[in-house]
This record gives C-alpha cells, sequence and structure tokens, in this order.
C-alpha cells in the first residue's frame, strides 16, 4: 500500500478523493490505478466529497451531527 505523498497525518482530515492509499507502490498510481482498483472507488469517492460540500444535503440533523462532529 502507498500513501500520496500530500496524505495528512490527522485521523480527522477529511480527504481529497484524489489524495488517498492506493494499493500499490506510489510509483506506479498514474499507469496502474485503473487496473488495481475497481472503477467504482473513485467515482464513489468523487460523489461522497461533493455530497460533503453540498453540506450532506438531504440528510437528517442527527445524521449531519454525527458525520460533522
Amino acid at each position: 500500500m502507498a500513501l500520496h505523498p500530500d496524505f495528512p497525518e490527522s485521523p480527522y482530515a477529511i480527504l481529497d478523493p484524489a489524495i488517498r492509499w492506493f494499493p500499490a507502490n506510489e510509483a506506479w498510481r498514474e499507469a496502474g490505478m485503473d487496473r488495481l482498483m475497481s472503477p467504482l472507488v473513485p467515482q464513489l469517492r468523487r460523489k461522497v466529497k461533493e455530497w460533503r460540500d453540498r453540506g450532506y444535503k438531504e440528510t437528517t440533523d442527527t445524521s449531519k451531527s454525527l458525520l460533522t462532529t
């Protein structure tokens, strides 16, 4: 497993989809990402980021509180 060079130290940091772990040597990230991970993974990460950026739209107050605490 390789971590992006800009991977945050804090376990509480919200990660940008482009700064995630990669299941191989970091040098292979550009050439091999699509072969080592399901295409669903990056799509899902982007969608979750969009949802967060919109303030967890259409989420109950309780869920929103749990997600932002």
